[in-house]
């Protein structure tokens, strides 16, 4: 029989033999059409190489592409990237203030020819003609953004945002500012929405939008819809997934919960476990493990990603907006046999190519499903644990599991030539593990390979999990159990 509900997303309960599933370093795609082998199916998250050598032994903070020129910012330094791979430091070393946080980055087209990037508090502009950086604004720039040729710049010590002139960042008038005054919680974060022409203003409790509403001498104003119940709880977590605003939310009530706003109404999307998740990160690491969560967006496939990561708490959290799934991906550290969030950050489409930088190195990767290796050449471990099998109280005796999955697609030499399935199980609801040994998934060519175990003994609550480590593009499309259920339990 079919496994009941084998494909799925990550929903790890509060009771691990309530529910314990989990999916890592896949993502879910549902058939758009009826006579399909199965109805959902997991194929793999993306592969990466270096696109670059490595800039040097720090993290990268930021990116922009625009009008074929493509910018990452590395450190306290703006780098430009060529189609070619090579790259170009651009500025002084130390010339930008280092911070915490992911700097950010916006352009005003080709009427001003700059590129705005807040670090550390202060407001920089490049000149894209002339190859210039140059500091313009000292302190008050905790982020900034671009909307309708004005560069924004909020500074959130104070709940007020500035703007510069039109179509050019080096000139602020001390005037051109706002502050909050529909609620009393401060402005903390800002992003622009730039397929709806809206500044979005989020506080600790609550969020505004505003918009160009043409008004002289300012000409911005708040949206006439009022208040949005959720605030921030990490200043960088905003992301634009295809046209919905996504971000990791306070509230007055507490915080830790993912909304998505499809235009100005925002509802959460995060799940129960992942709030219980957020709850121990905060237990474990402090604030700070919330704050510094840093949200990155990409389609892939067809698939619209919104890609949240916890550098402080090692996690990493997937969002698919086509089927409203939820899975983990995780880099696999094999020297410690442990997993850290995910480190491909800050998403660029430029050259034709999906770049990433790494937030633990300056070295930029390019994303490829035919590549089966994370950064620095490690080993991707992904992970299908499905849900529990039981039948009210009755020993269930398992004769066979076989893994329906894309067979035959081993490299032609080395790890991945013959790769393996590892099955491992659970008879206390998840609690602990035994290993029902591995078993190979066809080397190159060997299309008609069956995954098949037998033997597996009885259990009343019984989980599995497969696990892949092999350089390969693995697919899952099913999973199919020969069981016998004994005599259930009797109430006595």
């Amino acid at each position: 029989m079919k496994y009941p509900q084998f494909v799925g997303g990550s929903y790890v309960s509060q009771s691990p033999i309530a529910d314990q599933q989990r999916t890592v370093c896949f993502y879910v795609e549902r058939l758009e059409v009826e006579g399909g082998k199965a109805r959902f199916v997991l194929y793999p998250s993306p592969g990466v190489e270096a696109f670059t050598a490595e800039f040097e032994l720090a993290p990268t903070r930021g990116s922009f592409y625009q009008n074929g020129r493509c910018f990452f910012i590395i450190r306290d330094r703006l780098v430009e990237i060529f189609a070619d791979g090579s790259l170009n430091g651009l500025g002084s070393a130390g010339q930008m203030v280092l911070d915490g946080y992911p700097a950010t980055v916006s352009a005003n087209g080709d009427g001003g020819g700059q590129l705005f990037i807040t670090t550390g508090d202060n407001g920089y502009i490049f000149d894209l003609g002339a190859n210039a950086l140059s500091i313009e604004r000292t302190g008050a720039t905790t982020q900034g953004g671009m909307l309708d040729g004005y560069f924004i710049a909020l500074d959130a010590a104070t709940s007020t945002f500035f703007l510069s002139d039109l179509l050019d960042g080096t000139t602020w008038d001390p005037t051109q500012f706002a502050q909050r005054t529909i609620a009393p919680d401060a402005w903390v974060a800002m992003t622009v929405m730039d397929t709806a022409r809206q500044l979005w203003l989020f506080g600790d409790e609550t969020s505004e939008v505003w918009y160009n509403a043409g008004t002289f001498p300012f000409p911005f104003a708040p949206h006439p819809s009022g208040l949005i119940p959720f605030g921030i709880a990490a200043r960088s977590s905003p992301k634009n997934v295809g046209g919905a605003l996504m971000w990791l939310s306070r509230t007055k009530g507490g915080s830790g919960q993912v909304v998505r706003a499809d235009g100005l109404n925002a509802r959460v999307v995060s799940t129960y476990p992942m709030a219980v998740a957020f709850e121990k990160y905060l237990t474990t690491y402090g604030q700070m493990a919330l704050d510094d969560a840093v949200g990155d967006a990409f389609e892939w496939m067809g698939h619209w990603f919104y890609v949240l990561t916890f550098p402080t708490a090692n996690g990493t959290w997937v969002y698919d907006r086509s089927t409203e799934t939820w899975v983990e991906w995780l880099t696999w550290n094999s020297s410690t046999s442990s997993y850290t969030g995910w480190r491909p950050l800050f998403h660029v489409n430029a050259f034709g190519q999906h770049l990433m930088g790494d937030r633990l190195s300056g070295t930029v990767y390019r994303l490829d499903a035919t590549i089966g290796t994370d950064v620095a050449g490690l080993p991707i471990r992904r992970v299908r644990r499905a849900p529990a099998l039981s039948l009210e109280g009755a020993r269930i005796f398992y004769s066979s599991l076989e893994l329906c999955l894309e067979p035959g697609l081993g490299l032609g030499s080395g790890q991945g030539s013959d790769p393996q399935v590892i099955l491992y199980f659970s008879d206390d609801g998840g609690k602990t593990w035994g290993s029902a040994g591995q078993r190979s998934a066809g080397a190159q060519g060997k299309y008609q390979t069956r995954v098949i175990w037998n033997r597996l003994g009885s259990s009343r609550d019984r989980v599995f999990e497969c696990v892949f480590s092999d350089p390969i593009s693995w697919k899952i499309l099913d999973a199919f159990i020969t069981a016998k259920p004994g005599m259930a339990r009797r109430a006595v």
